[in-house]
């Protein structure tokens, strides 16, 4: 629980995170609105919260790689 724990409080991972939550808010909303285009915004900004917590993803690859 530890590793969990250190995981969700650095910043990539909360972005990420809360990318997830926009489009489980983007999906229900086209349920109540009928309309696709709160989905493709919300979609579009978890994209694009999620891109940080790749970029560590990968930068950790590489260091272990050059181990």
């Amino acid at each position: 629980m530890p590793a969990m724990r250190h995981f969700l409080r650095q910043r990539p991972a909360q972005l990420y995170l809360l990318g997830m939550g926009l489009i489980f808010i983007g999906a229900w909303s086209i349920e109540a609105t009928g309309s696709y285009v709160p989905m493709a915004l919300a979609t579009s900004a978890g994209l694009m919260l999620s891109a940080p917590l790749v970029r560590q993803r990968i930068a950790r690859l590489k260091a272990a790689a050059r181990r």
